[in-house]
């Protein structure tokens, strides 16, 4: 048997692709390196003896069950040949040192070799570690490497002088909602994508998944599942609905790939679930892209009001485990820190009130809700917003007939009417019956709803608070009162009592015209016979 010469090619190979760095094969201590987040345990596989650079004398080590590890390495449907006539541990090695070019094959084997290490194996820490002469699998044995994090693959090497690092990729996750009228610029996540955002009830609002794509080189399979969950004021899409892109950055564009056909998209209540349990197999994916998950979800009767507004969250479950992924794998993945995203909606409230006494609340006083320009008109059930009408115009006998729960009534004792679940702007209220014994308004009243909400993508405390900070309201320009607490914005309509002089060019003018012009006339008549008086007395 040769002696294996060429084993530092082929480890060289691995510890680079491992992400380990070594100087020499010298029988020298193991130096373990920022590990604090992560534990490292040797299993001794082969035993050696080290001269000149030559690893020679190759047995089985203690850290390995060496029957199972060759009968495993024989069975390997895809290298398994490469090991048939082997019997010893130096044979084995020589094989290796054969191939000392392929870096799938060392992965494989070490994959092999951590399905039947034994014994306690020498746990590796921060700072140098001492072990004997031999050839190593290296297991990342943390019990809980947390949210966000993966396992780092197991690796063969020689004991040498040696630096160890942790090299590990996983993927993360975001949630943008798109808000349709409050924004500055595109942050590449798509026009209007950001954290926070306002809507009607009764609106779809679009939401995207953003799902980071890793480094998935030492998985046999790769799983990855989204889970979306609404709350109770978001009406889940039908399943069929839901698409899912491959994209080179974090908006869906013209060129994605639709790859939703490689997932399986569920809608149970209030959850969506996205998932393939290999993303590895979808054609074109590759590190650094992003899978988008894009669903629009409507706005219910059940929305909060305000704070706390509706807030919705994602997280991603992935494979974690490289030496564990394969056919039948389960149990062996991580999940990212959830991401989450908040719908606003608000409530205006109105209270109709005598002109000369405000604190006289009146009963009876009929208005409609108009959007900014009047061409819609709201439509309101249990004082919630349902949706919107086109405004009508007059029927041929003069009369104005408004849709079925358009029409707002005030109420006795309060003189209060209430629409709930509206989207921050501007609107219009239309009177269109006054109280008994008031005029009624003239004109529109244009109020308006401004909310301050966190629009961009630094809302990264969670807090609802901060992401709606301020709501104000005014009517005609005149401030009412409102609070981020309730959602409420309110205002007072005042009307007045008694006659009213009628308007420019109606009869009553004209009136006024005839009496002055006869005024104008005696008087002329009377200046006129004062003077043929004065010449008949000359």
């Amino acid at each position: 048997m040769k002696n294996v010469k060429k084993f530092a090619g082929l480890l060289l190979a691995l510890l680079m692709v491992m992400g380990m760095t070594t100087t020499a094969f010298a029988h020298a201590p193991v130096f373990g390196v920022n590990l604090d987040s992560h534990t490292f345990t040797a299993y001794q596989v082969f035993t050696g003896r080290e001269e000149n650079g030559v690893l020679s004398d190759i047995q089985w080590g203690d850290g390995i069950d060496s029957t199972a590890f060759l009968a495993d390495l024989k069975a390997d449907p895809t290298y398994g040949a490469l090991f048939a006539a082997c019997t010893t541990a130096a044979q084995v090695a020589e094989v290796l040192d054969d191939n000392n070019n392929n870096t799938a094959l060392a992965e494989k084997v070490a994959k092999i070799a951590e399905d039947n290490k034994s014994g306690a194996g020498t746990v590796l820490s921060s700072g140098e570690n001492d072990l004997p002469e031999g050839y190593y699998l290296i297991v990342d044995t943390t019990a809980d490497v947390g949210e966000g994090d993966a396992y780092n693959a197991a690796l063969l090497k020689v004991v040498g002088e040696v630096i160890l690092t942790i090299k590990t990729d996983a993927p993360n996750v975001e949630k943008k909602v798109k808000e349709d009228d409050k924004y500055n610029t595109n942050d590449g996540y798509g026009l209007g994508y950001n954290d926070v955002a306002d809507y009607n009830i009764g609106e779809a609002v679009p939401f995207t998944l953003i799902g980071y794509v890793p480094d998935m080189t030492y998985y046999e399979t790769y799983k990855y599942i989204f889970h979306d969950t609404m709350s109770a004021g978001l009406t889940p899409p039908a399943a069929s609905s839901i698409k899912v892109y491959l994209s080179a950055d974090k908006a869906v564009g013209a060129g994605d790939s639709d790859i939703t056909s490689s997932f399986n998209v569920d809608v149970t209540g209030q959850v969506i679930t996205v998932s393939s349990d290999n993303i590895k197999n979808i054609p074109g994916i590759a590190m650094d892209m992003y899978i988008i998950v894009a669903y629009s979800a409507v706005l219910n009767e059940n929305a909060e009001i305000g704070l706390d507004g509706n807030e919705n969250t994602v997280y991603l479950e992935y494979s974690n485990k490289p030496d564990q992924s394969g056919a039948g794998d389960t149990g062996n993945t991580g999940q990212t820190p959830e991401d989450k995203v908040i719908v606003f909606t608000y409530e205006l409230d109105a209270t109709k009130v005598d002109g000369k006494n405000t604190s006289t609340k009146l009963q009876g006083a009929q208005f409609v809700l108009l959007n900014a320009d009047g061409s819609q008109v709201a439509t309101v059930a249990d004082g919630k917003f349902t949706g919107w009408q086109n405004t009508p115009t007059l029927n041929p006998d003069g009369i104005m007939e408004w849709p079925a729960g358009s029409i707002l009534t005030s109420a006795a004792d309060t003189g209060l009417f209430s629409v709930a679940g509206l989207d921050d702007g501007t609107y219009r209220l239309r009177e269109i019956a006054a109280p008994a014994g008031y005029n009624l308004l003239t004109a529109d009243i244009i109020v308006v709803i401004t909310a301050t909400t966190a629009n961009g993508q630094d809302w990264t405390d969670g807090l609802a608070d901060s992401a709606l900070t301020n709501l104000a309201v005014t009517a005609d320009g005149v401030a009412g009162t409102a609070s981020t607490a309730t959602g409420i914005a309110a205002i007072t309509i005042a009307n007045n009592s008694g006659s009213t002089l009628p308007e420019t060019g109606g009869i009553g003018t004209a009136l006024f015209y005839i009496a002055g012009a006869v005024l104008v006339l005696a008087a002329v008549v009377l200046l006129v016979t004062k003077k043929r008086m004065r010449y008949a007395e000359n």
